[in-house]
Order: structure tokens, then C-alpha cells, then sequence
């Protein structure tokens, strides 16, 4: 019997690395995941009301798991190389493409038969759209006419150098090859139209695209870039809130229409509404009551990526002492510390978050550059469609730990009006980014680059201790005129969670150690003088004086790409006059 799959991946790398569009290594080939409308077996629903109401979606679905062939993929890139040496046929292997036999022996060359791998260059174009690198137009010279030919190409190499130069196309038709060298330049494919391709989708653009080409290789990190959105989700202390999410497409179709006599008798009688009942509303009347407020509550808070840092924000820092949410099987365990005098000055409140509860989902993908982050309707990514009626995005709960920080805000207002020029600085610096970008995002001041610093520093720091690397932890920063926090966190796709190495580093005695040596060795980096002498400026990616050896980390736990970092807005450098937030707490 043949094997039923080509390869594995975890769910949560189907959301963060290759999801739909991205082309995975696989076993013996490379595959590409097909759009979610292909997805057959994907069937179970997750719910967050702020996370949908913003992403405009009516649910979200688990990435499915344990079967066999649980999501639907496709050879990619279609062109493959023979490994013969005395072959080197180039061929896409759609022609004459049997499954059985790729199932059991892998890609196989269509003339001699012998193990074949995919061709490692591909185009895209300004419009995300991505095919086969044009082996045919290449090998006749660039000049029209191409199509019409059916001859047969190969690949070799003069084994000359190990650069593109030493690579030879060449068709049947043609006396001699021509040379890979500049098929990574743009300026070579001018005369090339763009076909328009989505693989993902299986479809091209009617009469193609007519966007600038760009040359990839099939391996390139700027093949995919991910649009991802996150929420903390905390279940409220009333559960049947979460009831009320569910169904609550069926319920307003219901009450919108006059129908509300039917909603009562499913609630008397449905098995689907007796679990209301369980959960305290033993009447018709104080369901339909509860329902209404319900709706107000939501009608009243319409979501923004803001909106929902808020929720979690005050659910964080509205309770004193151990919470746990709910009490039965918690999603949310959370413990307050005593803040210390010496920390006092700076810190509201310091807790250990036990347990909580990420959903991740996927919108889609871009290519060549990455997506705009938190906006709700980004403009240029390649979407996700659902094909159904109902519109759904794929998502992965992530079960972890963490550690939360609220600064104290009347320390943050009283230090703001001393940087103020600092912070209007990269405010302006921000704001022309965005403009150039043509992204709509709130601008970024002093207060974000100080807290985002500060999220760094730590993480380097809790690498050395909490038996996570730096890429394992991942930061939310939690910024605006109502909020100054920075949640550090860790997850696993398992039901069961992390370890708590993470949240023991939050016990106040370990956690003055671990800031007070964060702050300590970002007094200086190994490239000052140079780093501390760095000025606010967009070629220095809007940083000030940050580096890799001091204030970067890797850029999947930066939730803006090691872009807005200053260590001179938390303690004192070298040559800056720059007043530090932390200036009296480290000696």
C-alpha cells in the first residue's frame, strides 16, 4: 500500500511558516498547501468575539490533526531536474504526473526514470503573485516565440565555479545554451509578462498580470511573509458569554427577523439550548435579557488591534492576589507579587501568568516584503478564501506562560515631558514611514520605543535563566495614553502547556536580578562607541542606539521587526544626554 503522506508539519507552523502559498521541504520534494477552500477535513470551530468582530470573520477553524492526508498540497515549484548526470532533463512534472507512483518512489525524471528535485528558482511579481522560473523564455534567448516550441530542455553545469554563470538552460531546438548569470536581477525580466499565478489556488489571471517580475529562489525567506493576528483570550467569569458567541449567527438571524417566539421554543426544547439552563438561565426571560446585554456590550466596544490590547490589558491588571479564570478547567491563571520599594518607583505590577490561552490566526501572505502589522483590513496581502458562505481563517490555540509588567504610569508621564523631544523625534520618523509604506497605523512615540527596548533587554536576559531560548519568547506590548505594558510570554500547541521555567523567573527575588542585569549590560554594547552614537533616523531601520549585540533578537518574537529600539530611553550612555527612564535603579 502506498504511503498517504509526503511529509509532516506542526499546526502552529502552518500559522507562523507555511501556511497556504509558503513551499515546504518536504521528504522527497517540495510542496506547496493548498487555499483553505480545499480543505475538506478542516471542520472544528474555535470562537473569540474581538478577534472576529475585527478580522470581519465568523469563526475560525483548528488546523486538523491525527488523520491521514489532513490538508491537501501540490508538487511546487512544477519544474524538476533530473539528478543523472548524464541526463540533467529539466520538465514539469504535471506532464504524464502519476500519484501512486509519486507516492511511493517521490519526483522521478519522465526521460530515464531516476531521482529528480525541484528547480530552485521561481519569479513573483509586485502583486504577490508567483510561478516557475521561465526556463523555456530563457533558454531561447529571451526572444518571442518560446511558446510555440515543444522541445525538451536541460540543466547542467560546466563545473567552471559554483556561481549561476557555471549553470547552462538549453532547449532542443537551440545550437547552444545560455547561462544562468543575472537570472536573480529584475532589470532581465522586463520583456517578461507576469502570468498572474497563484499556485496556491490553482488559478492564473486572465490575460496575466501586468506588475514588475521579481527573481526568487525557491528557499528565499522573502518567498513568503505571513499576515498573522493574535489575542490573549480570557474567558469571561460568565459562561455562557462564550454560548452566546457560538450561536450567535443563528440567534440574531432569529431576533432580526421577528422570530423570537422560535427562539423561545428552542430554548424550551432544544437540546442544543439546554446548556443554557446549566449555566444559570433557567427562564426564557433572563436568557433573552442576558442576550440583549450581550449585544449592547458588543455593539459598544467595536474592535480595534487597540481595543483588544485594552481587554487584555485591564484583565491583567484589575485583580490582586491568585485569579483564575475559569475555576474549572482554567484558560487564565494569573498571580499578582508585591512590588519592592526600590522597584516601586517604576512598577505598578508585576505578575506571574500561570496559564493562558493564545489564539493565532492566518489571513494570509504576502511575498517580497511583509505584511502590515495590526491593521484590520491590510491592503496588499494575498487572502484566504473560505469558498463557503461563511467567511473563517484558520487558527491554532497556543497554551503557555508568561511574565506581565505595568509601568507606573505617573513615573511614565513625569519622564515623557523630559524626553519629549526624543519621543516626537521618532513619532515624526514613524508616521513618514508609515506614509511611504502607505500603511494606516498609530504612530509610534518615545513611550512604545522605551517599553519595546525594555521587552528586549529582558528576553535576552530570561534566555540565560528561564531554560527558554529567545527565539521561544515572544513579546506584547501594550502602549497607548491608557496603557504602559509589556507581556513576556512562551506557548505550546499542547493542551497541557509549557513547563514554567518562564513564570518562576516572575518571583520578585529572581526577576530584580534578571532587570537589573538587562539594564547593566545595556549601559554598553561590544559596538559602542558606534552604537551609543546612533541617531534616530529611518535608515537605521527608525532605531536609535540599538544593535544585534545589544537590543535586537529574532525578529519572530519582535512584534515589529527590530524596528523602534533606543537603550538610551532606559539607562545612561556614553556621549548621550538622553534622560534614562531606569537612571536610579542602576548605579
Amino acid at each position: 500500500m502506498a504511503k498517504n503522506e509526503v511529509g509532516e508539519i506542526r499546526p502552529g507552523q502552518l500559522i507562523t511558516t507555511f501556511g497556504p502559498g509558503a513551499i515546504i521541504d518536504s521528504i522527497d520534494d517540495s510542496l506547496m498547501v493548498l487555499d483553505i477552500k480545499y480543505w475538506e477535513r478542516a471542520s472544528e470551530k474555535l470562537y473569540d468575539t474581538q478577534l472576529s468582530e475585527f478580522l470581519h470573520s465568523d469563526y475560525f477553524i483548528k488546523i486538523p490533526t491525527g488523520g491521514r492526508k489532513d490538508l491537501p498540497a501540490i508538487p511546487f515549484p512544477y519544474y524538476h531536474v533530473c539528478s543523472n548526470n548524464r541526463c540533467r532533463r529539466l520538465f514539469d512534472i504535471r506532464l504524464k504526473f502519476n500519484m501512486r507512483k509519486y507516492l511511493e518512489d517521490g519526483p522521478i525524471c519522465s526521460n530515464c526514470e531516476s531521482k529528480a528535485y525541484p528547480a530552485r528558482f521561481l519569479i513573483s511579481c509586485e502583486d504577490n503573485h508567483l510561478e516557475d522560473f521561465p526556463w523555456h523564455w530563457w533558454a531561447h534567448g529571451k526572444n518571442d516565440g518560446y511558446e510555440s516550441c515543444i522541445g525538451k530542455l536541460t540543466l547542467s553545469s560546466t563545473g567552471n565555479s559554483s556561481g549561476l554563470d557555471s549553470l547552462i538552460v538549453r532547449c532542443d531546438c537551440q545550437e547552444k545554451g545560455y547561462s544562468l548569470l543575472g537570472a536573480m536581477t529584475e532589470g532581465n525580466f522586463k520583456e517578461y509578462t507576469c502570468k498572474g499565478h497563484h499556485p496556491h489556488r490553482m488559478e492564473f489571471k486572465r490575460g496575466g498580470c501586468s506588475k514588475n517580475v521579481i527573481p526568487l529562489q525557491r528557499g528565499a525567506s522573502n518567498v513568503y511573509f505571513p499576515a498573522i493576528r493574535s489575542a490573549i483570550t480570557i474567558r469571561d467569569q460568565k459562561p455562557y458569554k462564550s454560548l452566546f458567541i457560538e450561536k450567535r449567527t443563528s440567534i440574531d438571524e432569529l431576533v432580526k427577523n421577528g422570530k423570537v417566539d422560535i427562539l423561545r421554543t428552542l430554548f424550551e426544547h432544544s437540546s442544543d439550548y439546554n446548556v443554557f439552563k446549566k449555566q444559570g438561565l433557567t427562564s426564557f426571560e433572563s436568557f433573552f435579557e442576558e442576550w440583549n446585554a450581550f449585544v449592547e456590550e458588543q455593539e459598544s466596544n467595536k474592535s480595534t488591534y487597540t481595543r483588544i490590547k485594552e481587554i487584555e490589558y485591564n484583565r491583567f491588571t484589575n485583580f490582586n492576589g491568585r485569579c483564575t479564570i475559569p475555576e474549572e478547567n482554567p484558560e487564565f491563571e494569573a498571580e499578582t507579587q508585591e512590588v519592592p520599594y526600590d522597584l516601586a518607583p517604576y512598577f505598578n505590577n508585576i505578575t506571574q501568568i500561570h496559564r493562558l490561552k493564545e489564539i493565532m490566526v492566518l489571513l494570509g501572505f504576502m511575498r517580497n516584503e511583509s505584511p502590515e502589522p495590526e491593521v484590520e483590513d491590510p491592503k496588499n496581502i494575498v487572502w484566504l478564501e473560505s469558498g463557503s458562505q461563511a467567511k473563517w481563517f484558520p487558527a491554532v490555540e497556543v497554551y503557555g506562560e508568561g511574565i506581565f509588567l505595568e509601568l507606573n504610569r505617573e513615573m511614565v508621564d513625569s519622564w515623557m515631558k523630559k524626553v519629549s523631544g526624543s519621543s516626537e523625534a521618532y513619532s515624526n520618523l514613524h508616521k513618514k514611514w508609515l506614509e511611504a509604506k502607505g500603511w494606516s497605523l498609530e504612530e509610534k512615540d518615545g513611550l512604545y520605543v522605551m517599553l519595546h527596548t525594555l521587552s528586549h533587554l529582558i528576553i535576552k536576559q530570561l534566555s540565560l535563566t528561564s531554560g527558554y531560548s529567545s527565539v521561544a519568547i515572544k513579546e506584547r506590548i501594550y502602549c497607548s495614553d491608557k496603557m504602559a505594558g509589556i507581556l513576556l510570554y512562551t506557548g505550546s500547541m499542547d493542551q497541557e502547556g509549557s513547563l514554567g521555567g518562564l513564570v518562576e523567573m516572575g518571583r520578585i527575588e529572581k526577576f530584580r536580578l534578571i532587570l537589573k542585569k538587562a539594564l547593566e549590560e545595556a549601559i554598553f554594547c561590544t559596538n559602542d562607541p558606534v552604537c551609543a552614537s546612533m541617531e534616530i533616523n529611518e535608515e537605521n531601520d527608525l532605531n536609535g542606539c540599538a544593535c544585534f549585540a545589544c537590543s535586537m533578537i529574532a525578529e519572530t518574537s519582535c512584534e515589529n521587526g527590530n524596528r523602534l529600539l533606543d537603550r538610551s530611553l532606559l539607562v545612561p550612555l556614553i556621549n548621550n544626554k538622553t534622560e534614562a527612564f531606569f537612571k536610579g535603579l542602576i548605579p
